[in-house]
């Protein structure tokens, strides 16, 4: 038997052995080292079962799993509706003693939550593009945890959000900026405010992005863009955090628009993108532009806040809160979601960009039927002399 052979021949034994100890668990290891003796091949064995234990040390210390405590604080933005609304709940119904911000303590979301939790859910005013809002919740934050002895703040979880749809062009500076100011900028502010609180109570920075961050999908340029920065500012305070003990995760929940009230404004956002639009633009854009926002009229925000029914998503959610060596990205996606984002990742540019436009499923644009005026024709009436 050649060299090579040979070395193919013991790597393929070891990898077999490695499987049997491994997915037979004990007994594996035990069939193991009863086959390394009755060969006489200790040092094979030994390196295959010091390998096994460890793989077996690694993967249990990362499932190891902390207790939910009501002196466990974790705070929420972003409460008013959606995803916000509902992890608030599933939190305070984990046992977490939960701290909610609402844009609005007069939102339905508010009046819900404390018409079913009381004070077992605290809630507080936050505009995290505020910084006023941003200053006054932190300090009732630092005096909420002074004032219960034993309480540590857990876990602070950035979901406040706001999303535009509608093409890049269209978008006013206004519409821009909200979008940068309260995904991004109002994410850094209330997270940087906290960074003494989480240092010194080792706690953890959930941040929810989502999947246009991994892919940023037509009509969501912008808001893809706050995300994408996000997931990007995750990865450097994460390793940043990581010495205090802090730990700092990215959380992407999947789609519930039709659950949640992120598009309750878009009618207005709509009429302000028609109003700031030149002579050309609503020559150029308007029988396409009309097409376009039918179709997104058709996502009707739910008339009161609803509690997402998603196991799944809540299973996730709960990982980030209670794995005590959380992983860096939690994800939550359907079949059709992981299926096109496999495609976006791996396929070459001219395909990718026409399974986009095949999952993001908008009206086609067709380019108007070029018309002239008597004028325009008149400039070719000397054409007939040639």
């Amino acid at each position: 038997m050649g060299s090579l052979s040979k070395n193919v021949y013991v790597a393929f034994e070891v990898v077999n052995e490695l499987y049997t100890a491994m997915a037979s668990g004990v007994l594996g290891m035990i069939v193991l080292i009863k086959h390394g003796i009755t060969a006489n091949q200790p040092m094979k064995t030994l390196s295959v079962l010091t390998i096994t234990t460890l793989s077996f040390v690694f993967v249990s210390r990362y499932v190891e799993k902390l207790t939910p405590s009501k002196k466990k604080v974790v705070v929420i933005t972003g409460c008013d509706s959606g995803l916000g609304y509902s992890i608030a709940q599933h939190a305070a119904d984990m046992g977490f003693n939960v701290v909610a911000g609402f844009l609005s303590l007069e939102s339905k979301g508010s009046k819900e939550i404390r018409n079913l939790y009381g004070s077992n859910i605290v809630q507080i005013q936050l505009d995290v593009s505020n910084q006023a809002s941003v200053s006054a919740a932190v300090q009732t934050l630092e005096h909420y945890l002074k004032q219960n002895e034993g309480y540590c703040l857990h876990a602070v979880v950035n979901n406040a959000g706001v999303m535009v749809f509608g093409e890049f062009e269209w978008l006013t500076e206004r519409l821009i900026q909200q979008q940068v100011e309260v995904n991004l900028l109002g994410t850094l502010k209330f997270t940087n405010a906290l960074c003494p609180l989480l240092r010194q109570h080792k706690g953890r920075i959930i941040t929810v992005t989502s999947h246009c961050a991994q892919a940023t999908l037509p009509g969501l340029s912008v808001y893809g863009a706050t995300k994408s920065a996000l997931a990007s500012w995750s990865d450097g305070v994460r390793v940043e955090m990581d010495k205090y003990g802090v730990k700092v995760i990215t959380f992407i929940p999947g789609s519930f628009v039709l659950q949640s009230n992120i598009m309750a404004n878009q009618l207005q956002y709509v009429q302000e993108m028609h109003d700031h639009f030149s002579e050309e633009q609503h020559s150029f854009y308007s029988s396409y532009f009309k097409k376009y926002n039918i179709y997104l009229s058709g996502i009707k925000p739910p008339p009161t806040p609803v509690k997402i029914d998603d196991r799944a998503m809540y299973e996730a959610f709960e990982c980030t809160l209670l794995d005590k060596y959380p992983k860096v990205v939690y994800k939550h996606e359907n079949l059709r979601y992981a299926f096109y984002h496999v495609l976006f990742k791996y396929s070459p540019w001219c395909l990718r960009d026409y399974f986009v436009t095949k999952f993001i499923q908008m009206p086609e644009y067709v380019p108007a039927k070029v018309t002239y005026s008597d004028e325009d024709l008149a400039e070719f009436d000397d054409l007939d002399d040639i």
